[in-house]
């Protein structure tokens, strides 16, 4: 269907970001274009051999980011999207950043309480 992906359990780099920033770079580099086909969940959960959530959680990001379509009961396709207009994380941990602070906001969690927390996990982690 497309390139395989090696995942790398060990890169520190969660699982889900690690696929979803490979379909995101199929796109935006034109190996995926507007239209195709992308694998059912199941089926590609199966292929990388990692949970059935854990790929339904990467189609559900792309798809309210607009990179793909889904529709219950029938394969999810790339959007009819500009490929210049997709937005490539710099490295690998400001999509974890991005995707802390997510989750943060959607727990109620502060930007200071955040910060603190880091703060706190840093100086665990250095002592």
């Amino acid at each position: 269907m497309f390139e395989p992906l090696d995942i790398q359990e060990s890169s520190g780099v969660p699982v889900w970001l690690q696929i979803r920033n490979h379909l995101v770079f199929l796109i935006k580099s034109g190996r995926l274009r507007p239209g195709d086909v992308l694998p059912t969940v199941r089926h590609l959960a199966g292929e990388l051999g990692v949970n059935y959530n854990t790929v339904h959680k990467v189609y559900q990001d792309l798809e309210t980011d607009g990179l793909i379509c889904s529709q219950r009961g029938r394969r999810s396709y790339v959007a009819d999207i500009d490929r210049d207009d997709i937005a490539m994380p710099s490295s690998p941990i400001d999509a974890v950043i991005d995707e802390l602070v997510s989750l943060a906001r959607e727990s109620g969690v502060t930007k200071g309480d955040l910060l603190m927390r880091v703060e706190e996990e840093f100086d665990r982690i250095d002592s």
